[in-house]
């Protein structure tokens, strides 16, 4: 049998969940909802993925043509024996979308690729030593929706660890 619920006394003061919201709090609501309403409108419009959590993200907005050309861009890491490793999110906690969204940073300044290779080393302690690092995009071409055979690869950023040979 449930227990019946504690009486206010007449002399306790209400708890917050139990005041009613006064006139200002209800303006302070509706105009933090109307503004947030106003700033996703416009950075749909105007933003870029950059803006977020107000963003169009662009990414998502439309999809591959099927009859035409995709691409994905990956990091491969080349370790002190020789082996390539293809990465995946999971070996570094660097995301692909946040991989292909600093390309530019990458291009400019491939020694960046460093801080990737160490959070792979922290992640992989018993492998053996990172001693370059590359990302590579690969271009896809489609028709119907499936691959044709055709494609291109751009190296788009090496690094290399001094001393490596």
């Amino acid at each position: 049998m449930p227990a019946e619920p504690a009486e206010r006394r007449q002399d306790q003061a209400p708890t917050p969940a139990e005041r009613p919201l006064s006139r200002t709090g209800k303006l302070v609501r509706v105009a933090a909802a109307a503004l947030m309403v106003l700033a996703l409108m416009a950075t749909s419009v105007w933003g870029e993925d950059d803006f977020f959590p107000f963003a169009p993200f662009k990414m998502y907005s439309r999809g591959a043509d099927p009859d035409g050309w995709v691409k994905s861009t990956n990091v491969f890491l080349i370790d002190a024996e020789g082996e390539r490793i293809a990465v995946d999110d999971d070996d570094t906690g660097f995301r692909r979308a946040e991989l292909e969204g600093q390309l530019p940073r990458f291009r400019e300044d491939p020694d960046l690729l460093a801080h990737i290779a160490e959070a792979y080393e922290a992640a992989h302690p018993g492998d053996p030593e990172i001693v370059a690092a590359e990302i590579i995009t690969r271009r896809y071409e489609l028709v119907d929706g499936e691959r044709t055979g055709e494609e291109t690869e751009e190296t788009v950023a090496v690094w290399t660890e001094e001393g490596a040979a």
